[in-house]
């Protein structure tokens, strides 16, 4: 696989091996710093309080009082849950191998789900940003001057071919 893009399984632990082009792990190691800052609150700009809204989502919106005994429970764990995700997928990131115009990384089960929660944060907050709403938003394809709505895309991709890679052999297994 060493000179075809995409994501293999390597064991059957979810182990799996991810090649990109360099320009597409530069753009995905320039996006984890960008998601860090919405997941920790650290950007207060409205587009970041958006994705926050679809991030953490609300349990009970039509209770405010639950809502906050819910995000007093649990919200330090589920944005503690982001953080790793994103930790993973920049420590990962900063390793691989490069050959001529493609980087290869090799992830274990526990890695590529870290990605897998990464990836989806990435979408998610694109999604926001290009104003994605509802399925029917996708049947336009990216728009080529909008490199958010590029990226975007590519993340669905990337999510799909991880998923693929981590369902192989699942069906055999039973």
């Amino acid at each position: 696989m060493s000179r075809q893009r995409g994501v293999r399984r390597l064991d059957d632990d979810g182990g799996v091996e991810i090649v990109i082009g360099t320009g597409e792990r530069d753009a995905l190691a320039d996006l984890a710093p960008q998601l860090r800052a919405v997941v920790d609150g650290t950007s207060d700009s409205d587009l970041a309080t958006l994705v926050r809204d679809r991030l953490f989502p609300a349990a009970y919106p039509d209770d405010p009082e639950r809502q906050a005994e819910y995000e007093e429970l649990a919200g330090d764990e589920l944005a503690q849950m982001h953080r790793d995700a994103l930790d993973a997928f920049e420590a990962t990131l900063a390793g691989g191998t490069t050959q001529r115009d493609r980087w290869s990384v090799r992830l274990s089960g526990e890695e590529a789900e870290a990605w897998l929660a990464a990836i989806n944060d990435g979408r998610l907050t694109l999604a926001t940003a290009v104003g994605i709403t509802d399925e029917s938003c996708w049947d336009e394809g990216p728009d080529p001057e909008d490199p958010a709505s590029v990226l975007l895309f590519y993340l669905g991709w990337l999510e799909e071919e991880l998923v693929g890679a981590l369902q192989h052999g699942l069906d055999a297994a039973g």
